[in-house]
């Protein structure tokens, strides 16, 4: 008896102890630097104000983040990564939650203000955050930012607009400029073309990635619509320009293309400087590049980009990352295959009951609690038990089998809400156990008549190892609905079953 429920106390231990020792060791520490720097309390609630955002409280969002700006601006930290960050996330959260296009807009221009080379990021750049950085960027510059020196000195230049897409999105297709030419640029929509927005998209000729602008409505005549445009003079001084446009519907869905981003129009610049940095674009956060197998996860999250911090986190959650733990609690129960040999009870004598080969039940169910750790973007550790319980059977016949199982999890991309994984396991303990009916047999092992039959268990295990496959839904930020099959083969007692496991994973 003390032997069957060692492995499942030692289960129960180790996992008790692993939950622990995070939390134990974190928390007293964080509460003290939160306590005494301003910097770490602002990060905390930032990081509390987009786990509101992800479960869609919008209200709690912004309040928590308005808390942060408070703080913010209390403790001198407006002009730094603090002020940066809640800024960021506020007009992230007036973008895309709270459809506040001018508080998105005014929190723009204060990162902006702190940093103007902000980007944002490719991924969580929607359509309606992107028009707001746009817009953003566009009232910057436009308010009397000083140009960068050119060797020509800075003046306008209206392109001629073409029928770059049809009748109905006519935009310009080319054109030349002086260096430090601040441009105009114009497109026309017909009546039965009625976008939402027109985006410009343009680059300098090296550069690695398209900036992008949102066109003004100028007004409407003659069942034509007017959208304008500028690109700053700072952005005339190298050799050419790159450009194209997009008009969307109100949903962001692309309507008309004059150009794109494969085959852009192109604007001759006289008098520019070849500029540096051609080559291919930086991978983003949180992507990893093509045909690389791990991401670098080793840093922190960059205070000093909140969007792209927003993003690396919001991509660690979901997916997990390097340094992620879990826990989990699943039920299952399985049918398996019992090999020919004795039953453990009965299968001595005066009784000498057998079985034939054939499929069995694995009894009433089991429990697996398990603790994991990524140890990669895409792949993990993890130990966890399987507590089998077996009730019906007659006085003396076995009530549990207990395991301790190790386990190698490899996992796909995943979409939105589903991932799916892999599992190599092994490990040690009573195995498992299949509930059988045997007939009696004589000490000539000649059966009884009338037959004589009893419930038993046959062993697989000790030692087990197998193959699995499961699937995770994304419930909320922290919180994952799990279903897995797992087989696994019992060495010792040669034995074999089949599981179907579900639960829920908390995800940290």
């Amino acid at each position: 008896m003390l032997r069957r429920h060692f492995a499942g106390s030692l289960t129960a231990f180790v996992t008790f102890l692993l939950v622990l020792a995070r939390p134990l060791a974190a928390p007293g520490e964080a509460k003290g630097a939160d306590a005494a720097d301003p910097a770490a309390k602002v990060r905390e609630l930032n990081r509390t104000a987009m786990q509101y955002f992800d479960d869609l409280n919008y209200a709690m969002a912004e309040k928590t983040l308005l808390e942060a700006l408070a703080l913010v601006e209390k403790s001198n930290l407006a002009s730094g990564p603090a002020g940066l960050s809640t800024n960021g996330n506020l007009a992230v959260l007036y973008s895309q939650g709270l459809n506040q296009p001018d508080k998105a807009v005014l929190h723009f221009k204060k990162a902006l203000a702190i940093k103007p080379d902000l980007k944002l990021s490719k991924q969580r750049a929607s359509p309606e955050t992107e028009a707001n950085f746009a817009r953003a960027k566009a009232e910057i510059s436009g308010g009397g930012a000083a140009p960068a020196p050119g060797p020509v000195a800075p003046k306008g230049a209206e392109l001629p607009v073409e029928a770059a897409a049809g009748g109905d999105f006519r935009c310009p297709t080319g054109g030349e400029v002086a260096a430090g030419d601040e441009i105009t640029l114009k497109c026309l929509t017909a009546s039965n073309l009625q976008p939402a927005t027109i985006m410009l998209y343009y680059k300098v000729n090296a550069a690695q990635e398209f900036e992008v602008q949102r066109l003004t409505k100028e007004g409407a005549s003659g069942g034509t619509t007017t959208w304008v445009t500028k690109i700053p003079a700072p952005r005339t001084q190298g050799t050419s320009v790159l450009f194209y446009f997009e008009a969307n519907d109100p949903s962001g869905n692309s309507l008309a293309l004059s150009g794109s981003e494969e085959n852009p129009s192109v604007i001759a610049v006289k008098g520019g400087e070849a500029v540096a940095g051609a080559g291919p674009p930086p991978v983003a956060e949180g992507e990893g590049a093509e045909g690389d197998e791990e991401e670098e996860e080793g840093e922190e999250i960059d205070d000093n980009n909140p969007l792209a911090g927003l993003e690396r986190e919001r991509w660690r959650e979901h997916q997990g990352s390097k340094g992620t733990w879990w826990f989990s609690l699943s039920v299952g129960s399985g049918l398996g295959y019992a090999a020919a040999h004795s039953t453990e009870a009965f299968g001595k004598p005066p009784y000498y009951c057998a079985v034939n080969s054939g499929l069995a039940w694995a009894a009433t169910g089991h429990l697996a609690p398990e603790i994991g750790y990524f140890i990669g973007r895409k792949t993990a550790l993890s130990l966890g038990g399987r507590d089998q319980g077996i009730f019906g059977g007659v006085a003396g016949t076995a009530t549990g089998a207990h395991s301790l199982l190790l386990r190698m999890l490899f996992f796909t991309e995943g979409d939105e809400k589903i991932r799916w994984y892999f599992a190599l396991a092994g490990g040690w303990g009573e195995g498992f156990r299949l509930q059988v009916t045997a007939d009696e047999r004589d000490a000539n092992g000649n059966p009884y008549s009338p037959p004589r039959t009893v419930k038993d268990t046959v062993r697989g295990g000790p030692f087990v190892a197998g193959i699995g496959a499961g699937m995770l839904y994304k419930l909320s930020r922290h919180f994952r609905w799990s279903v897995e099959t797992q087989s696994l083969l019992g060495f010792g007692h040669i034995s074999a079953v089949l599981d179907l496991t579900s639960g829920v994973r908390y995800q940290f």
